[in-house]
């Protein structure tokens, strides 16, 4: 099972921050999350009225993120939801 995350990127000073928004855990092995899963469940991410702008879609493990990332989704930042709830969203009924 793997973990991925939707964090903003705070890019303008250094270091740069990582600002978890969403994490999806158990995704099962195999399975890719996409943009338009998280669309359809009616996860929107963006600022600027630019959709995804400085918003990043990606595995995250304790070794390879970036460590503030890792800090922030430890200490609870974040909504976080399960895979199954996730692609129970996207295909439930409107």
């Amino acid at each position: 099972m793997a973990t991925f995350c939707v964090y903003h990127l705070i890019h303008v000073n250094t270091p740069h921050q990582h600002i978890p928004k969403l994490v999806v855990t158990d995704v099962p092995e195999g399975e890719e999350l996409s943009e338009e899963l998280l669309e359809r469940a009616g996860y929107q991410f963006g600022e600027f009225n630019i959709p995804w702008a400085n918003h990043v879609l990606e595995q995250v493990d304790a070794k390879g993120s970036p460590s503030d990332l890792v800090a922030r989704i430890r200490s609870g930042e974040g909504e976080r939801i399960a895979w199954d709830d996730l692609v129970a969203q996207a295909e439930a009924p409107l």
